[in-house]
């Protein structure tokens, strides 16, 4: 079972982040940025005419939404506080709500033409929704109303479908498995902190916990039907998620994945299915770390805080098994501004607010990752609590040997996830063996795939 990586690791990916290494190693910046008088503007469909700040001063209500849980709200109110304080003509209804159901909310709106001024989505929904000419485009607003200097190019560019801007990255992350330390250093079985080099260690140790326990506490949950962690194991083999508009693997690639998760679940090392579902909708409130029925799962590094608060164990961040550049350093959510929004000049200025302003970044802190733009990394970094600086350490050390950040996923990535989560479902629960789910799983990728890009 063990993972057989191509192992391509350049001076060139350890040394083409130089904005994300800013976080700890700039010098503080003191300046603060200004922000421009705000105001409405408008927007022929599918396109942002706003170059320049907005600046009547007439009244302007603009819906910001976005899902995460009760820390992301409170910040992110936080946040949309201090631009009417600075700007009393704007104000904001908001709504947020859980990851399960959001898209189908936004959707449900934008069918109706009213969909929110502004719009959280991650990157497997942004080559869909540009090609539906929901989001502005931002390109013309770089430079004007939106300051795009102090973000890292490539980590930008992740906001770009066909040469054209149409998202911000709001923070970026990378991928971690969150441990319990409390659980697991009594029993001498806390991994280091550079994690395990194959997945065969992985598998050995993950049973061990279990046995250790008395099959109170699995390893881990199981991860099958997750396509955050399925698309890292596939970088490990040299493969991409996607190839253009089809699935850049095979059949045999996804056999090997759900026998690789059957095999966990055989040796006790990973839960039954039944414990694993819950968390298949990427409820973080679900996550079988937090809930303390495993030692360990799948999570983004920024995320630790989050789970912090839902547990009074101790929780740690260990790289994924096998070779780091499976890994990549990505954005963690984007935000766009609908493109038949009244005021779309306006919501790029406080898109730009968002993600410039230091005191604005201060009150985000690192709850959705790390800062985008290296000038606020560098002034809100010696506020951080510990914990903060314990999770951009371990971001740092990760990213210096993680690969490149793939292109935007293919328009249908949606579909995919759901067809992961239904054929891994099927396995776990034994409704159909290994290599059936896996034909049926590609199968219908690819379908959806080609319906989505037709």
């Amino acid at each position: 079972m063990t993972v057989v990586s191509r192992h391509e690791a350049s001076h060139e990916r350890a040394t083409a982040r130089p904005a994300r290494r800013a976080v700890l190693t700039g010098a503080l910046a003191l300046a603060l940025l200004g922000t421009a008088a705000c105001g409405g503007g408008s927007a022929a469909e599918g396109e942002a005419e706003a170059t320049g700040a907005p600046e009547t001063t007439e009244p302007v209500v603009l819906t910001v939404a976005w899902w995460g849980g009760p820390a992301r709200a409170e910040n992110t109110q936080k946040v949309l506080d201090l631009y009417t304080k600075a700007h009393p003509n704007v104000t904001f209804k908001t709504q947020w709500q859980g990851y399960s159901g959001y898209y189908d909310k936004i959707n449900t709106s934008a069918a109706g033409r009213n969909a929110p001024d502004i719009i959280q989505i991650d990157n497997r929904a942004l080559r869909e929704y540009a090609n539906k000419k929901l989001l502005a485009d931002l390109t013309e607003a770089k430079g004007g109303t939106l300051k795009v200097d102090d973000i890292d190019p490539k980590l930008l560019g992740t906001g770009e479908v066909d040469g054209k801007l149409f998202a911000v990255p709001l923070a970026s992350n990378t991928q971690a498995l969150a441990v319990d330390k409390t659980l697991l250093e009594p029993l001498g079985l806390l991994p280091a902190e550079t994690g395990w080099a194959t997945w065969d260690e992985f598998a050995a140790w993950a049973a061990q916990v279990t046995t250790a326990t008395g099959g109170k506490v699995w390893g881990v949950r199981d991860e099958s039907a997750n396509m955050s962690w399925f698309e890292p194991w596939l970088r490990q083999n040299g493969k991409n998620l996607y190839d253009g508009q089809k699935p850049g693997f095979t059949t045999a690639d996804v056999e090997e994945w759900f026998q690789m998760w059957a095999d966990l679940r055989d040796s006790g090392g990973a839960t039954p299915a039944e414990v694993a579902q819950p968390a298949n909708s990427g409820d973080i409130s679900k996550n079988t770390v937090a809930t303390k029925q495993t030692a360990t799962s799948f999570s983004y590094d920024n995320q630790l805080t989050e789970l912090a608060k839902a547990t009074d164990h101790e929780l740690v961040l260990v790289p994924l098994p096998g070779p780091l550049e499976g890994n990549y350093s990505r954005p963690s959510q984007f935000f766009t501004a609908y493109a038949r929004g009244e005021n779309v000049a306006t919501a790029i200025d406080v898109i730009n607010f968002f993600v410039n302003d230091e005191e604005a970044g201060a009150a985000l802190g690192t709850e959705r990752g790390l800062p985008p733009s290296s000038k606020v990394s560098d002034a809100i970094a010696p506020s951080f609590s510990d914990q903060l600086k314990y999770v951009v350490a371990f971001d740092e050390r990760v990213t210096a040997e993680a690969g490149d950040t793939p292109p935007v996923p293919a328009q249908g990535d949606a579909e995919m996830v759901k067809l992961l989560i239904t054929s891994a479902e099927n396995v776990g629960f034994g409704r159909q063996p290994v290599q059936q789910a896996a034909e049926e799983f590609v199968t219908q990728a690819t379908a959806a795939l080609e319906r989505a890009g037709s």
